[in-house]
């Protein structure tokens, strides 16, 4: 087939290399896998995006120029700027979205497969080439303007990556498909967890449940070891909720790790906490973890027990009293930071290697390459029925 990846970010780009964006490991990847299974792949994205398929970058000037606009008088240098910032980040979108139907049609692609963003669902009305849509975000309210687009464009192709967030998606699309993320194993080496240390791989948001994280590691007399992105430091919650905790002892604050350095981190791990607030889709970190026989402690949210075996791969635990698939059915029955502990007391009975076994069995990058060349194929029969 020849395939076009269409991924109009400017977080592609080496310049936000330290910003957590999970699209961004996954997108080569897949590129990649495809590439080596034999199809011709194009991949739409950033100047400096490496990658095994054919690249059609965008302009570069929009990443690594810091633009003003005259559409902003009035407001004070910090809003200007914000603002510009924003805009551009637009620009580069419809810039790059542009470019790449026009070359789809120039070149006779297949299929287009839009990785993360909205402004393919209006340029492809205009365009003759098959696209498909990942999702990777949770259920907006009805208020959120992700809510109208979904309804505005309720009959495209979309592609999930787990059941229960296809689950909460299900009554505003009607064509979708599921497949699962997942990692290059070969990257991963299986650790022993020597560093004797829980770890936190994460932004620095309530959604992510550091502070319950914190909370768990202090009650439990172990170091806490949390990575995250530096920018979040600013942020309120961080200055409220982090920063107090890193003087107690428990807690560790590090800078964003590179790619080599974040499999050390989480190989020398006891555990990997994963205490989410929201029905996270899918939560890489959970996966990269296990992959180095680090057991994952999480909270039963989203696609949690989708990607850890409870008792094998880590424990699941119920965050409240609120009624959820599986709750009560969990080895560990305490529940919120009570739960954590109790599974952190436990994790020493989970197998290093049943967590790597789990991720070759169900999350590597090949068993992806696969589901997406299948759900290409389906489409693509299906268009020509239609």
């Amino acid at each position: 087939m020849k395939i076009g990846l269409l991924l109009p970010s400017v977080y592609m780009g080496s310049r936000y290399k330290n910003k957590i964006f999970a699209a961004r490991e996954l997108f080569i990847n897949l590129a990649d896998g495809l590439v080596e299974k034999g199809h011709e792949v194009y991949v739409y994205s950033s100047p400096d995006t490496k990658t095994k398929a054919q690249l059609v970058a965008g302009e570069a000037s929009l990443i690594t120029q810091d633009f003003t606009s005259s559409h902003f008088r009035g407001l004070d240098q910090a809003a200007k700027t914000k603002s510009a910032e924003l805009i551009t980040k637009i620009e580069y979108e419809e810039d790059l979205t542009v470019k790449a139907y026009l070359h789809a049609q120039e070149s006779k692609i297949d299929i287009m497969h839009s990785y993360h963003d909205f402004m393919a669902h209006y340029v492809a009305k205009l365009a003759p080439v098959k696209t498909i849509y990942t999702i990777h975000t949770s259920r907006p309210s009805e208020m959120d303007l992700d809510y109208w687009r979904f309804q505005h464009f309720k009959d495209d192709d979309y592609v999930f990556i787990s059941k229960s967030q296809l689950k909460d998606f299900e009554d505003l699309i009607s064509s979708v498909n599921v497949v699962y993320h997942g990692v290059d194993t070969e990257r991963f080496s299986l650790g022993n967890g020597e560093g004797e240390y829980l770890a936190f791989l994460g932004r620095y948001i309530e959604e992510k449940g550091v502070a319950d994280a914190i909370a768990a590691a202090r009650k439990s007399g172990l170091l806490l070891k949390i990575i995250g992105d530096a920018a979040y430091r600013e942020l309120p919650y961080y200055k409220n909720k982090i920063f107090p905790e890193l003087k107690n002892g428990f807690v560790e604050d590090g800078s964003f790790l590179e790619e080599g350095d974040r499999y050390s981190f989480l190989k020398n791990a006891k555990a990997l906490l994963f205490p989410i607030q929201w029905n996270e889709p899918f939560g890489m970190v959970m996966i990269e973890a296990m992959s180095c026989g680090t057991p994952v402690i999480a909270y039963n949210r989203g696609s949690v027990a989708e990607l850890v075996k409870d008792g094998v791969t880590g424990f699941i635990v119920d965050p409240d009293n609120e009624d959820r698939p599986g709750k009560r059915s969990w080895v560990i029955k305490k529940q919120g930071v009570d739960g954590l502990m109790e599974a952190i007391s436990k994790i020493n009975e989970i197998k290093r290697e049943d967590c790597r076994r789990h991720v070759e069995e169900n999350f590597t990058v090949e068993k992806m390459v696969e589901g997406y060349e299948n759900v290409y194929k389906k489409v693509l029969e299906n268009e020509k029925m239609s």
